[in-house]
C-alpha cells in the first residue's frame, strides 16, 4: 500500500508540473493542461488523505523554485496549489460540494492577497504597479511562445496588439477576473473528482441537476449591471468585477438546467458530452445558457410540464 501511495504521489508531482509548465514546453496547446494543474493533488488528497496532497504541493513548490521564477511559484500557489488542498479538505469533512467550491475559492483568494501584501511590503512596490508587472510577465511569456511556434512577423504584430488590449482590460478588472478564474478552476476540479470517485470516496450535496443559486443573489447581479452605467469609474469598475464573478455562477445554473433536461433523454454519453462542449465554446450559446440560469429564478425550467391532451 505504501509503495502504491509513493508511486501515485510521484506521478502526481509530475502531472502537476506538466500541467503548470506545459504551455512553455509544448506550446499554446499546453494552455488547456493549465486548467488541470490542481487535479493531481486534489485527487490524491481525496483518495489517500490530505497528507499526500500536501506532499505533492510542497514538492512541486520546491521544484518550481529551481525550474521557474518566484512569480510562477506564487501564481501556482494562489491559483491552484492552495485550492487543491482546501477543496478536498472541505469535501472530506462532508460539506456540500457547492460550499466546498466556495470555501476553496475564498481561501485561495485570501492566501493570494496575503502573498501579494507581503510582496508589496518587501519590495515597496505600489499594488497596481505590481499587478501590471504580473500581467506584463504573462504577456511577454505568451509572445515568446508565439515566436517559438513559428508565427510570422505580421502575425506577431497582430498578436501583440491583441495581447496589449487584453492586458489593459485585465489590469482594469483584475480582481473580478482572478476570482472568476479561481472559481472556474475549482469547479472544473470538482467535476473531474466526481468523474474519478468510483468507490474511493464520496462527494456530498444535492445533485447538479437540482442545484440552484440563492434567490437573493439576483439583486447583486441587477445592481452590478446598473452600476456599469454610473459615470464614476470606481463604481463602474466594481460593478464589472462583480459581474465577472456572478455571470459564471449563473452560467453554472444554466448548465444545471441543461443537465436536468439531458437526464430525461436517452442520448448516448458521447452525444451529451458534445452538447456540453458546444454550449461551453460555441458563441452565442454560453450567453444563452447564462440567461437560462438567470431566468430560472422566475420560470423554473426544471419544473415538470404537464402535457396537453
Amino acid at each position: 500500500m505504501k509503495g502504491q501511495v509513493a508511486l501515485f504521489t510521484a506521478a502526481g508531482i509530475g502531472v502537476t508540473l506538466l500541467c503548470l509548465l506545459g504551455i512553455g514546453w509544448i506550446g499554446p496547446s499546453g494552455a488547456f493542461l493549465n486548467l488541470l494543474t490542481p487535479m493531481a493533488a486534489a485527487y490524491l488528497s481525496m483518495r489517500f488523505g490530505l497528507r499526500t496532497g500536501i506532499i505533492v504541493v510542497a514538492v512541486t513548490s520546491l521544484l518550481l523554485l529551481q525550474l521557474a521564477t518566484t512569480y510562477t511559484l506564487v501564481a501556482y500557489l494562489g491559483m491552484f496549489g492552495i485550492g487543491s488542498l482546501l477543496l478536498p479538505l472541505c469535501l472530506r469533512q462532508k460539506l456540500p460540494w457547492d460550499r466546498a467550491v466556495l470555501y476553496a475559492t475564498l481561501g485561495s483568494a485570501i492566501a493570494t492577497a496575503l502573498m501579494v501584501l507581503v510582496a508589496v511590503v518587501v519590495t515597496g512596490t505600489d499594488l497596481q504597479a505590481l499587478i501590471n508587472q504580473i500581467i506584463q510577465a504573462e504577456v511577454d511569456q505568451a509572445m515568446q511562445i508565439y515566436r517559438d511556434s513559428g508565427f510570422t512577423e505580421s502575425q506577431l504584430l497582430e498578436m501583440q496588439k491583441i495581447t496589449d488590449k487584453l492586458a489593459e482590460f485585465i489590469g482594469s478588472s483584475f480582481y473580478g477576473l482572478y476570482l472568476a478564474a479561481v472559481l472556474s478552476v475549482q469547479s472544473l476540479c470538482l467535476l473531474v473528482l466526481q468523474r474519478l470517485k468510483k468507490n474511493w470516496y464520496q462527494i456530498s450535496g444535492t445533485s447538479f441537476a437540482q442545484w440552484r443559486l440563492p434567490a437573493g443573489l439576483i439583486w447583486f447581479l441587477i445592481v452590478a449591471g446598473f452600476s456599469l452605467f454610473v459615470p464614476f469609474d470606481p463604481v463602474a469598475l466594481s460593478g464589472r468585477s462583480l459581474l465577472m464573478v456572478l455571470l459564471p455562477l449563473y452560467f453554472l445554473q444554466g448548465m444545471a438546467v441543461v443537465n436536468s433536461f439531458l437526464q430525461r433523454k436517452a442520448y448516448p454519453p458521447l452525444v451529451k458530452g458534445l452538447i456540453y462542449l458546444l454550449l461551453l465554446v460555441l458563441n452565442p450559446l454560453p450567453i444563452i445558457v447564462t440567461s437560462v440560469g438567470v431566468f430560472d429564478l422566475w420560470i423554473d425550467f426544471r419544473r415538470p410540464r404537464q402535457k396537453k391532451i
